[in-house]
C-alpha cells in the first residue's frame, strides 16, 4: 500500500431488483473504463451533493428509472486505483423498482435483467461480485 496521502471519491451504487426478483446489470461501454465490465448502476457523488440525491441522479442518468425504493444499505466497497488520488469508497444500496424498460446512457452498451445467481455467473468485477453475494445472502436470510 502506498504511503502517499491521496484523496478518494465517494460513490453510490444501486443493486436494482425488479418485481420478478431479477437484478439489473449494465455493461460498460468501450470508452468507459474499466471496459466490458458487467456493472451495477452507480457513480461518484458530486461535491456538496446529498448522497441520496446522487443515487437518484445516477440511477436516472444510467437507466432512465425514476421510480424505485431503497430497501437498505447493502455493501461497502473500496476500489483501489493505480493512482491513489482516484481511490473510490462507496456504498451500494439494495433498491426495488417496478420499471423494466431501461434507457441506457452513453456510458453503457447493454443491459440484462437476471436472476441473482445468473448475474453472479457473469459478474467480472470484484465489487459487483461482492454486491451480488451480499444480496443473495441477505435475500436468503429473509426467507
Amino acid at each position: 500500500m502506498s504511503e502517499e496521502v491521496g484523496q478518494f471519491t465517494f460513490c453510490v451504487a444501486a443493486l436494482l431488483e425488479n418485481l420478478d426478483g431479477e437484478i439489473l446489470l449494465i455493461k460498460r461501454a468501450p470508452d468507459n473504463p474499466p471496459v466490458n465490465i458487467w456493472d451495477v448502476v452507480g457513480g461518484a457523488v458530486e461535491q456538496f451533493e446529498d448522497p441520496f440525491e446522487g443515487l437518484k441522479r445516477e440511477i436516472f442518468e444510467e437507466t432512465g428509472i425514476s421510480e424505485y425504493v431503497i430497501i437498505k444499505a447493502l455493501d461497502v466497497f473500496h476500489w483501489y486505483q493505480e493512482e491513489p488520488m482516484w481511490d473510490m469508497i462507496g456504498l451500494t444500496f439494495w433498491c426495488k423498482t417496478k420499471t423494466r424498460e431501461i434507457i441506457l446512457s452513453d456510458e453503457h452498451m447493454e443491459y440484462k435483467w437476471l436472476t441473482p445467481e445468473d448475474a453472479l455467473k457473469i459478474s467480472n468485477h470484484q465489487i459487483v461480485t461482492s454486491n451480488l453475494k451480499q444480496f443473495i445472502k441477505e435475500k436468503n436470510e429473509l426467507k
